[in-house]
């Protein structure tokens, strides 16, 4: 992972911890639904549609 990726995530996590865990949940499914996308994006054509 790219040095900028990680800064990122670190930058993410320090946000997220001080939220109250209402908006945590939201961020979750924001990445889970993010993380779905790419999974499709990464499929073969014609797989997952």
């Amino acid at each position: 992972m790219a040095e900028s990726d990680q800064q990122i995530i670190r930058n993410i996590e320090a946000a997220i911890v001080i939220l109250p865990e209402e908006k945590k949940q939201f961020f979750l499914g924001f990445a889970e639904g993010m993380a779905a996308m790419a999974d499709q994006l990464r499929a073969p054509e014609g797989v997952g549609a």
